[in-house]
């Protein structure tokens, strides 16, 4: 039996999709968002989130900031370029 959260290949079954991201993005009152600031809208983990989001950083779809040692910022690509 599969682990929960997982599918029978051993991938993660995803709880979110990319355009649930991108909304989130979209909708958001300011140009750029934490990967924290997106978890806190979508039911998975800031974890999760930012796997998302660099995944849709390597296709194009995001943009992507690194504004400290550690912290990065993320905006629909083509919002604010």
């Amino acid at each position: 039996m599969p682990e929960q959260g997982r599918k029978s290949d051993g991938e993660f079954d995803s709880k979110i999709t990319d355009e649930d991201v991108l909304a989130v993005l979209e909708a958001a009152e300011t140009p750029v968002l934490t990967t924290s600031l997106v978890a806190e809208e979508l039911p998975v983990t800031s974890k999760a989130v930012y796997y998302r989001l660099r995944r849709l950083h390597e296709e194009g779809r995001v943009g992507q900031m690194k504004v400290g040692a550690r912290g990065v910022v993320w905006w629909v690509a083509g919002a604010s370029e």
